[in-house]
């Protein structure tokens, strides 16, 4: 018996000393991943947590907004300049987090998940932190490399198909006018119209759809300006104008279905895109008319090209 209780003595003793000696006050976990991605626009992607659940290795309690994996918890309750608060939860541990995003090259990234979790004086939840913290690291492995692996193309980023083009079309004739409040599609169509009109005048064939741009400083009038390209040179007469545009330019296209709202909030998203990889615009963009709004009244079915000239280096 004695024997026994010195042996049970000499287990505890080597498990209180390898709890103190292998386990540390703090453990650290610092995971990362480097990739080709936008860093300004996978920040705002993430920095919404509605977004999580369409990569999430794991499950998603949509109701309580949790992101579930292998037992854990994780909430993304807050977020600074440069990361996102990542809150951890499991029945042994409750951290905070934080992901941080360095930027490597203009279109590259390293993603660093880093957190310091406290343990404890009694050995056993030592030790029990110890293989939670375990988890935990394995967790933030997959969930990067789920990250990586979803974010591979712009559309995932910006929910839209935005292509790197080169301008095709470098004859056209213009016009304008300017109107108190947002134009009408009779308005538009009427000064579409005229163009037409005059490129049959002389002779010549439109090459593409109408093009437009409405801009407005202040909300309340509006300057409606509509080209049409052409297959040659016409000259310019009263309020019609030939424009020759410089050919193989850069330009970025986009297509989007649906009405002046949705062409609006597509049109927001491509000057996210301009401002993340930081292009310059040395034209006005302008939305070409694919659907011709006056023979399709159903907004929803309306198509519209976006059209944005950049400059930018392969």
């Amino acid at each position: 018996m004695k024997k026994l209780t010195a042996g049970l003595v000499i287990v505890l003793v080597l498990f209180f000393s390898l709890a103190y000696l292998m386990v540390p006050n703090v453990i650290t976990i610092n995971t990362s991943l480097a990739f080709q991605n936008n860093i300004k626009g996978l920040f705002r992607t993430l920095s919404e947590t509605r977004n999580w659940s369409k990569w999430w290795p794991g499950k998603f309690d949509s109701t309580g907004k949790k992101l579930l994996l292998n037992g854990n918890e994780y909430t993304v309750p807050d977020y600074t300049a440069t990361s996102i608060v990542v809150e951890v939860n499991n029945p042994t541990v409750s951290e905070k987090s934080s992901l941080l995003f360095v930027p490597l090259k203009s279109d590259s990234i390293r993603l660093e998940w880093q957190v310091q979790i406290p343990t404890s004086y009694n050995p056993f939840k030592r030790v029990k932190i110890y293989f939670a913290t375990s988890g935990l690291q394995h967790d933030f492995h997959s969930i990067l490399a789920s990250i990586k692996s979803y974010y591979t193309n712009d559309e995932r980023i910006y929910g839209l198909d935005i292509r790197r083009e080169s301008v095709k079309d470098t004859s056209l004739v213009f016009t304008y006018d300017s109107s108190k409040g947002y134009p009408s599609t009779e308005k538009i169509y009427s000064m579409i119209g005229e163009l037409r009109n005059y490129i049959d005048m002389h002779s010549a064939i439109a090459t593409d759809s109408p093009m437009l741009n409405i801009y407005s400083s202040d909300h309340e009038y509006y300057l409606t300006k509509v080209a049409i390209p052409t297959n040659k040179i016409l000259p310019s007469s009263g309020k019609i104008f030939y424009k020759w545009v410089l050919p193989h330019g850069n330009i970025l296209v986009a297509d989007v279905k649906g009405n002046i709202q949705q062409t609006d909030s597509a049109f927001a998203t491509i000057s996210h895109y301009v401002h993340d990889y930081n292009l310059t615009a040395p034209a006005i963009p302008f939305f070409k008319l694919i659907t011709n709004r006056l023979q399709e009244k159903d907004s929803s079915k309306w198509v519209t090209r976006i059209y944005y000239p950049v400059m930018y280096y392969n």
